[in-house]
């Protein structure tokens, strides 16, 4: 997580580069305590939800989320322009990684949908991994509806960083893809600070496959107790291990 992005850094920009891990990964740190200790506070005065540091835990990578649209809207007003535009979904198609904090995000959006669209969700999950453990390597989203994101307002990180400078070069499925450089070098700083952040306070966030990770936080209900959500916050690495396999 600590790696430059891109050998063409000078030893002086790879340097710089870790020096920015280092601070996101001390402000984020100091953040992500003070929004569960509000959170703990709020709940003993009210009675209520005694599972509201997990929470608050889980909603900071909201924080993650805005830093990169910021870092992107910087890069597009003062550099090349991206070739990414609505509708443009090559990058859909290839495997995508999100943190435990993101997965549990998306997962608890996804409950907030009518009953139908959550269980054709499931099912595109579900026939997702089916795919990929029979070989497929390359195969939409599940959460790609009409070439559209269906969780644009809470997608990962990963996405959020990813953009081409050639359309041209997505489409033919090039093994090499021009990006920028300069927003590619500050969203890896924001996203392996913010993950040491969480992983100082013994909350794990690693990379996981999306698809696979959101159809085991979504298995993971109050019928099969702990959930997710908790097992999570107390530290347990296989919080999104699927509990079932896919038909």
């Amino acid at each position: 997580m600590t790696s430059p992005p891109d050998p063409a850094l000078t030893e002086a920009e790879q340097a710089a580069f870790l020096q920015s891990i280092a601070r996101v990964r001390s402000a984020a740190g100091r953040a992500l305590r003070a929004a569960q200790a509000h959170a703990m506070q709020g709940a003993a005065a009210h009675g209520t939800d005694t599972n509201a540091a997990a929470q608050a835990a889980v909603d900071f990578i909201a924080q993650l989320h805005q830093g990169l649209d910021t870092v992107a809207e910087q890069a597009r007003a003062t550099g090349p322009q991206p070739a990414c535009q609505a509708g443009c979904a090559h990058c859909c198609h290839l495997r995508v990684e999100a943190t435990e904090p993101e997965v549990l995000h998306i997962a608890q959006h996804l409950r907030t949908l009518p009953g139908a669209d959550q269980a054709t969700t499931t099912v595109r999950l579900q026939q997702h991994v089916a795919a990929a453990s029979a070989g497929s390597t390359r195969q939409p989203c599940s959460f790609l509806v009409h070439d559209r994101c269906a969780i644009y307002s809470v997608r990962p990180a990963a996405c959020r960083k990813a953009h081409s400078l050639s359309a041209a070069h997505c489409a033919e499925q090039s093994p090499t893809i021009p990006q920028n450089l300069r927003l590619l070098v500050d969203a890896e700083a924001l996203m392996a600070g913010t993950a040491l952040a969480y992983r100082d306070q013994s909350l794990p966030a690693r990379a996981h496959e999306l698809n696979a990770a959101v159809l085991a936080a979504l298995d993971s209900t109050v019928a099969t107790p702990p959930s997710a959500l908790l097992r999570w916050y107390r530290g347990d690495d296989g919080a999104l291990a699927l509990r079932s396999t896919p038909p």
